[in-house]
Parts: C-alpha cells; sequence; structure tokens
C-alpha cells in the first residue's frame, strides 16, 4: 500500500514503471524506484536512516486516529449538546433550579471538553502497521521505522488522579515505541516531537520512547495491539500503567 491524496493505496494498483521489482507475494513490501518523482510535499513517506520511499504490502493495517476523533465528537459532542439545548429549554419554560442549572453546566462541560478533545481530527493522523515496519502519520507525512529498530511497542496508561491531581482523558493512554539503539534518535530525528525520556515503565525496557497520544473511549488501543500481533508479535509487550514524573516542589 502507498500513502497518496485521499488515503492509502493498494501497491499493485501503482504503475508498474514506478517499481524495481516485479510483484512476487501480496504480503511483501515493495520499493519504488530511486529514479521516480519525488513524492508530492504534502504526502510525502519518510521512512528515516536513508531508506526508499516504500510500497506497502496489501495486508497492512491502516489505523485511523483521525477517524476515532471524528466518531467521539459526533457521537459525545452531539449527545451532550443536544441535552445542554433542552436542560437550557427546560430552563426558559419553567424556571431556574439549582438542579437544572447543576445539570446544565455539567452537560456543558462535556459537551466543550468533546469539541476541545477532537481538535487534532482533520490532521489526518494515524498509523500503518506492516511487516516492513512502523509508520506514523500526521499532516499528510508519513514517518516509518523498521522493525529491526524497534525494540518493543506496548499501550501505557496513566491512572485517573495522578499525584493528586486529574489526568486530561486525551493523555491517559498512549502507543510507546521504544528504539532498540541508543543511536535511534540521530538517524530518526523527524520523530523528536514525539520523544520522551522517563522512568521505565516496564523491566527491561529503556527510559527513552516515542509517545502517540490516543484518543479517549474508542476501540484504539485494541485495534493496535491486533495490528502489532499480527505482523510483529515478538515486539509487543501489552497493556501497562505508567506514571508521570512528580511535580516540582
Amino acid at each position: 500500500m502507498k500513502w497518496l491524496p485521499g488515503g492509502w493505496q493498494r501497491a499493485d494498483q501503482v504503475e508498474h514503471e514506478r517499481a524495481t521489482e516485479p510483484v512476487r507475494s501480496r504480503g511483501t513490501a515493495r520499493y519504488a524506484s530511486g529514479q521516480a518523482g519525488s513524492p508530492d510535499p504534502a504526502t510525502r513517506v519518510q521512512p528515516g536512516g536513508g531508506h526508499r520511499p516504500t510500497l506497502l504490502g496489501a495486508d497492512a493495517h491502516d489505523v485511523d486516529v483521525s477517524a476515532s476523533s471524528f466518531k467521539a465528537l459526533l457521537i459525545g459532542g452531539g449527545v451532550s449538546g443536544l441535552l445542554t439545548v433542552l436542560v437550557a429549554a427546560a430552563l426558559v419554560n419553567s424556571g431556574s433550579s439549582v438542579f437544572m442549572w447543576i445539570w446544565q453546566l455539567v452537560f456543558g462541560v462535556l459537551f466543550l471538553w468533546f469539541i476541545t478533545a477532537s481538535r487534532g481530527m482533520l490532521n489526518s493522523r494515524g498509523f500503518l502497521i506492516d511487516r516492513s515496519g512502523f509508520y506514523a502519520r500526521t499532516r499528510g507525512e508519513v514517518f516509518g521505522v523498521s522493525w529491526d529498530e524497534i525494540k518493543a511497542v506496548g499501550i501505557g496508561t496513566l491512572p485517573w488522579i495522578q499525584h493528586r491531581r486529574p489526568v486530561a482523558p486525551e493523555r491517559r493512554q498512549a502507543l510507546e515505541l521504544y528504539p532498540a539503539d541508543p543511536g535511534f534518535p540521530t538517524r530518526h530525528p523527524e520523530l523528536e516531537r514525539w520523544r520522551v525520556e522517563e522512568s521505565p515503565s516496564m523491566p527491561g525496557l529503556p527510559g527513552e520512547r516515542y509517545r502517540f497520544h490516543l484518543p479517549p473511549f474508542s476501540r484504539l488501543p485494541k485495534e493496535l495491539e491486533g495490528a502489532v500481533q499480527t505482523v510483529a508479535p515478538q515486539k509487543w509487550v501489552g497493556h501497562y500503567k505508567r506514571h508521570l514524573p512528580p511535580p516540582p516542589a
């Protein structure tokens, strides 16, 4: 599969003259010719480490984060917004009461939270997981890493309350990618925006990892687990609890 305007496209639908190898099987990745025209800047693929652009196999898993954010806005935002309007109408028609004002406040806050939490849904965020590697896409750009550069992949979750403070729902769950060697950041500066250094979440894992936050109340953790388990089960370390560093005194 290849990222083109409008979505991922089957590799066997790309013009044959842009491929350097014949199709061997539906599950193998191919590479675009080095003489082919440069990808469009809005949809370029950057595998990193000097690799050529990759045409992904037909069994690649496309996990769409933006679509999940849109569903959350459509359902949660729609329901909370409707209830806010209904309570406001009841206040106008039946007079005010403390009970109704409390519900108005609750539904209004929920509606605003859904709007705020879905602000990244137009950024075309998502992941493509293939036997050739792990790919993160955002704002029309795709950044890829081969599996031999990855030590482990898992889902880290924060508790609802940490250090006596509530944790924002959109920050609780995150896909975390652990590099296989210390030279990874040098080879992949394009991933710097997602790099964090904290205490190891599990024994045997480094403190350095790349964190991709996931929308709350979605099936994305299960989808990501299934995708990684299918193509690289030896890299999956499961779901685990993580903790925020203590606030400065």
